[in-house]
């Protein structure tokens, strides 16, 4: 009778811990679709599409995700979080990401590093770049994000967000568009009232690094626009002469605020291995 009763209680404390650990996955994959829930986003009904493999983002089908042009004013933001151990994470961390662009558009300090390095000829590169916006504000936006779209691959978690109750004047409808490259990799489009950057730069380890990389490098290059009409700009000249070798490197540094720094769109060539972006910000800073 003892051994039934010890028998008993062994088997009950097995159910609690196998239901305690269903109901602790907040992802659910149902066996017939590639589409699952997440319960911490229901009250938004959004879906969370699978895709097998890796994404291509300049597939018709999935593009929209990267041309983010303001939607009858609405701005949107594309974001993206690499996969994690605990995927239920990522959601969450690609909302705070979109929250971080949406900061960015009140005010944002950039402290730029250009380099111009000649060796017998002329090497335009960014050397660095910093980056300083209000972080408590990013905070506060997260509750005014609103996930329109939500895709999940092979290297993480992608979405496409939009910021609830403010609005970009400005016609942007024949930039973008759904079919072949973009015009603007190779002709920098002319929008009245607004000043027009593209960066671009390698691909790194991770879609995460390459995208950001490719939109502080059109950051960077907004902010020497603008400092070029505020005039908050110096040279520094390093050389060096080696035998029948001259070095030279000017360094460019500059300081300004942007206000209103926002993506159009963003794109990636040459089998992935580079990626850009288009941003703007207004020409009245």
């Amino acid at each position: 009778m003892k051994q039934i009763v010890i028998f008993s209680a062994i088997f009950l404390v097995l159910i609690i811990v196998f239901y305690a650990s269903c109901s602790s996955v907040p992802l659910k994959q149902h066996s017939n679709t590639d589409i699952i829930a997440l319960e911490d986003i229901e009250s938004q009904n959004i879906e969370a599409i699978v895709v097998n493999g890796v994404i291509d983002f300049t597939l018709s089908e999935y593009r929209g995700m990267w041309n983010t042009a303001p939607d009858n004013g609405n701005l949107l933001f594309f974001a993206t979080v690499a996969s994690k151990m605990y995927r239920e994470e990522e959601l969450e961390l690609a909302i705070s990401e979109a929250a971080r662009q949406a900061s960015m558009l009140y005010n944002t300090k950039v402290d730029v590093k250009f380099a111009v390095k000649s060796n017998n000829r002329d090497l335009g590169y960014l050397e660095a770049i910093d980056i300083q916006y209000d972080k408590a504000l990013e905070e506060d936006l997260k509750s005014k994000i609103i996930v329109r779209s939500h895709y999940i691959d092979n290297e993480g978690t992608y979405v496409l967000a939009e910021l609830e109750g403010i609005n970009f004047k400005g016609n942007f409808s024949d930039i973008l568009t759904l079919e072949g490259e973009p015009d603007w990799l190779y002709n920098i489009p002319e929008i009245p009232g607004y000043l027009v950057s593209i960066g671009s730069v390698q691909r790194s380890r991770y879609k995460i690094d390459s995208i950001r990389l490719a939109d502080e490098q059109a950051l960077a290059n907004l902010a020497k626009q603008v400092s070029v009409v505020v005039k908050a700009k110096r040279i520094d000249r390093d050389s060096e002469i080696s035998g029948t070798t001259f070095s030279e490197t000017n360094y460019e540094v500059t300081s300004t605020y942007i206000r209103g720094f926002y993506v159009l769109g963003r794109w990636s060539s040459d089998n992935g291995n580079t990626y850009h972006t288009l941003a703007v910000c207004p020409e009245n800073q």
